[in-house]
């Protein structure tokens, strides 16, 4: 952006560079418009009856995906403003006059919602100032989301880490969803005139009960 400045508007490399830098951008924009559909509920008047509604129906996205841009934006606003794309030249040439303009590239979006994570976890006591900042300082230097959610990760205390599973209950219990998926398909065969057979259909259920005596009861 230091650069955009410097150039003649309207000349074909400012044309270019503003161009690649929207494409950066491009997720801050529409993390933009989408916070402030959902902060004023404006798809309830375009007849949606929820916000995760409009955003599978008309944009065919995931209300997670959807949750993620205004959370990201949300963050960027608060923490890192100065990485919001200016709104026009105006904008720009004050940013450039005030000094303003970041001295890298805008994080992609997953490595702004690993920042979204760590303002969390600072708000709840789960890392220190120190290590948020230093995140923070990774992140905006280039550092990808993987690097960053281990170091997060890192952070946090074992015993203020969110309990796992343990790996073999979790394996247990994909086996019997696969198993139930199994039983479903033969019963879909048996209904289609062709016979899964009694002792096949009896295999598996008794497979099924087996894995469900061995999960725990809160399981």
């Amino acid at each position: 952006m230091g650069r955009l400045a410097t150039l003649d508007e309207g000349s074909p490399r400012y044309l270019v560079l503003e161009s690649a830098l929207a494409f950066k951008s491009s997720w801050v924009i529409l993390g933009e418009h989408l916070a402030e559909i959902l902060k004023n509920q404006l798809y309830k008047s375009w007849g949606f009856a929820s916000f995760e509604r409009y955003c599978a129906d008309e944009l065919f996205i995931t209300a997670a995906t959807a949750k993620k841009l205004v959370r990201s934006f949300t963050w960027l606003g608060d923490e890192a403003p100065e990485y919001l794309p200016p709104r026009d030249r105006s904008d720009l040439v004050r940013r450039s006059n005030d000094a303003t303009l970041p001295e890298g590239p805008l994080p992609d979006l997953n490595s702004v919602n690993v920042l979204a994570d760590a303002k969390k976890a600072l708000s709840e006591a789960k890392v220190s100032e120190d290590a948020y900042l230093s995140l923070k300082r990774a992140a905006l230097d280039g550092e990808n989301a993987a690097s960053l959610k281990r170091s997060l990760n890192e952070a946090i205390p074992d015993d203020l880490k969110p309990k796992k599973a343990d790996d073999k209950v979790r394996h247990l219990r994909r086996a019997l969803s696969a198993i139930v998926k199994t039983l479903d398909e033969l019963r879909e065969w048996d209904s289609g005139g062709e016979s899964a057979g009694d002792d096949l259909m009896i295999m598996t259920e008794t497979l099924r009960d087996a894995i469900a005596l061995r999960l725990p009861k809160e399981a």
